[in-house]
């Protein structure tokens, strides 16, 4: 043995050295990857051929040496594409292809956002509603990049985008050049924890295949079978990481927030208010009505939803509410319902708050609707009525609510920052709400979301030269009703065309939907007219092929990689290196810090398609009662968001510096990033500590 390891160690470290070298020398990091895989494979082969890279085996109590590669290069080469033809292309093309056809679709949603410039008008609007408080344009920085990650998932885009609008305005504002480059790195990789998140898509694909591996060798070791250890198929889906990740993505940025706060509390000059930007004559600011009194403004807008929010939970926890009503359901009201409700009484209530110079009537109709729905919901229904009369049933106080809505919208329309930040809060609404819902999986989410943001785009742009009620909004706006039409003619109605004997509200509820569908793909196809006039589509589409490109280039590369690791053993050598750890959370708790040691160097595409399935099958072997195998998977999620902020490598951190002015120096972005640095494992050392953080929306959320 060279050095006291033997051939399977020497061989990972030939692997990794390989690997470490080719990232490094800048190329292309999929062809970097794939090179490292082959090359090492080669140098592994000829030294296994010599006999210098070799194991010592005992066999009826006599040493005897085994190569590494006992069957030769040609042996190992037919048993590596034997596995990759018998497993791994299929599990990576053929199972998982609708989880990772989300990749280009939250991407494109991501992109065409950016590209319309609504980010800007956001950070704009943001900057004039905190910008008069301590701290406020990175408080506003913090918001938008919490709100952009909601809405687009990518975090190149999100950097570039705070960092050419957001990072002048703060050093003209004699902003600290640490906070202000800290904050809009870091805000920026929101957009990889907050769903819709590329790096959740990603771990989906892999991570449940991982925890039904680890659960099965661990039925294997108790001999019983998986269902007669967990009473249920062990199964992840990317819906159930998606919900537990959006609570953990929010205290996220609570924590980015309040330490922008208090950093401005304690250094007054490095973070000062600033003046209100120059009002648009005829538009209505919330700042200047309620006399720059940010506290007060946020409370008002922030506070009923809150409540709304937490009586929702309040009743779901004790078994109120449930996915869908039905005979002998204990629960009072569907999940639907409440949202619907919720959402209806928070934009009444932002009415009667914000514009209360106009008459409470339509508003007060607009309540006594949502009652009566929510009454018919109780007292006539409960999931055994025909669809068709249940759509009756909603009819009238559907009207009420509708009356009411019109009227609110109208008057909330003048407000500015309401007017910005509708459009992608709607957006994010539409496409969270009917992941976390149980509505829909993932990859329709997103074909929702991109579908909706290339509308979005096109009536940003349309708007900014034609005027706010242009046709083109109009059509626009037509196409986007239809959706939702589309949306309640299959809640309450059968619309499938082939079951015998179709009633005759069902046939009528068919065609409005027929309808309906191709007002929206006119809508749709008019949308991507108006961008490829502008020259807006052909950069976004561009720009999404390179993205998704790399993705799957790279997951192709890892996989070649995966392959040479295992043709020598060195995946099952780590496995049992990770075994012999007896605690399972003592076992996580080396994973992550090999993971945050990883994220320094590499990117987190690397880690998720090199790293996660070789140690995947021990760390979700764990008893799911003792550690949730979501709660394992955000835990992994947040590590690697750290690793777009860590030095050298932060990818986050090149974005900032190709647009920072050249004030604004490679120091001061590594000064300003370590604090949220530390911030990220104070997230981690709260998930860990408090598991219920990321557990809670799975627990009381309906599974598709």
């Amino acid at each position: 043995m060279m050095f006291g390891l033997n051939g399977v160690e020497i061989s990972l470290i030939i692997t990794f050295s390989f690997l470490f070298f080719g990232i490094m020398t800048g190329f292309p990091v999929a062809f970097a990857i794939a090179g490292s895989a082959i090359l090492s494979f080669a140098v592994i082969a000829i030294m296994s051929n010599q006999g210098l890279l070799y194991t010592i085996e005992i066999y009826n109590g006599a040493e005897e040496i085994v190569p590494v590669l006992p069957k030769g290069w040609d042996g190992a080469m037919l048993s590596t594409l034997s596995t990759w033809a018998q497993g791994i292309f299929t599990r990576a093309f053929g199972g998982n292809v609708e989880v990772l056809l989300a990749v280009p679709l939250f991407v494109l949603m991501g992109i065409a956002l950016e590209r319309s410039r609504i980010a800007e008008d956001l950070l704009t609007t943001m900057a004039r509603t905190f910008g008069a408080m301590p701290g406020g344009l990175a408080i506003a920085v913090v918001v938008v990049g919490t709100l952009l990650a909601a809405s687009t998932g990518v975090v190149g885009a999100t950097v570039v985008t705070m960092g050419l609008i957001a990072l002048p305005t703060m050093l003209r504002a004699g902003y600290s050049k640490s906070l202000a480059t800290g904050v809009i790195a870091t805000s920026g990789t929101l957009g990889q924890i907050i769903p819709p998140s590329i790096v959740i898509v990603l771990l989906g694909s892999i991570v449940g295949d991982m925890y039904s591996i680890g659960q099965e060798n661990r039925a294997q070791e108790l001999g019983v079978t998986v269902m007669e250890m967990l009473g249920e198929p062990a199964v992840l889906s990317t819906g159930t990481l998606f919900k537990a990740a959006f609570i953990p993505g929010v205290v996220l940025a609570l924590l980015y927030g309040l330490y922008a706060l208090a950093y401005a509390l304690l250094k007054p000059s490095s973070a000062p208010p600033i003046a209100l930007l120059e009002r648009v004559p005829g538009e209505f600011h919330i700042a200047e009505h309620y006399n720059n009194r940010t506290g007060l403004m946020v409370l008002m807008a922030l506070g009923p939803i809150t409540l709304l929010i937490a009586g929702w939970i309040a009743l779901t926890s004790m078994g109120l509410v449930s996915a869908q009503t039905s005979p002998g359901d204990t629960a009072l009201v569907s999940h639907g319902t409440l949202f619907l409700s919720v959402v209806g009484i928070f934009v009444f209530l932002l009415a009667l708050f914000f514009q209360p110079q106009y008459r409470a009537t339509p508003i007060i109709i607009g309540l006594i609707g949502i009652a009566a729905y929510v009454f018919v919901d109780i007292k006539f229904l409960g999931g055994g009525e025909q669809p068709s009369k249940a759509f009756s049933q909603y009819a009238l106080p559907t009207v009420l609510i509708l009356y009411g809505l019109k009227h609110a919208i109208q008057r909330l329309k003048n407000i500015e920052v309401l007017r910005v930040v509708s459009p992608p809060v709607i957006l994010i609404v539409s496409v969270l709400g009917s992941i976390l819902g149980g509505i829909t999986s993932p990859t329709p989410a997103a074909a929702l979301g991109a579908a909706g943001a290339i509308m979005l785009a096109a009536a940003r742009l349309s708007a900014r030269e034609d005027g706010r009620k242009s046709a083109s909004i109009q059509v626009i706006t037509y196409a986007a009703f239809a959706v939702v039409v589309m949306l309640l003619m299959r809640g309450n109605f059968d619309l499938r065309m082939t079951v015998d004997n179709v009633s005759t509200q069902d046939q009528i509820a068919i065609w409005v939907t027929i309808i309906a569908y191709h007002v929206a793909v006119f809508g749709l196809l008019f949308a991507c007219g108006v961008l490829l006039a502008k020259g807006v589509l052909p950069k976004v589409v561009r720009e999404t092929t390179k993205v998704t490109s790399m993705v799957f280039m790279i997951l192709i590369a890892s996989l070649f990689l995966s392959l040479t690791i295992r043709s020598y053993g060195g995946e099952h050598y780590i496995q049992e290196a990770l075994r012999s750890i007896e605690d399972p959370r003592v076992l996580l708790l080396v994973v992550m810090g090999v993971l945050f040691v990883l994220g320094f160097v590499l990117d987190f595409i690397e880690i998720i398609f090199i790293v996660i399935p070789i140690v995947g099958p021990v760390i979700y072997a764990a008893d799911p009662a003792l550690m949730p195998p979501e709660w394992i998977t955000i835990l992994i999620a947040v590590n690697l968001q750290t690793s777009f902020i860590t030095p050298p490598f932060g990818f986050a951190l090149f974005y900032l510096r190709g647009v920072a002015p050249p004030s604004v120096t490679t120091g001061d972005i590594y000064r300003g990033i370590w604090p949220f640095v530390i911030i990220q494992i104070v997230g981690l050392v709260l998930l860990w500590h408090f598991p219920q953080i990321t557990t809670f929306l799975p627990d009381i959320l309906p599974e598709n």
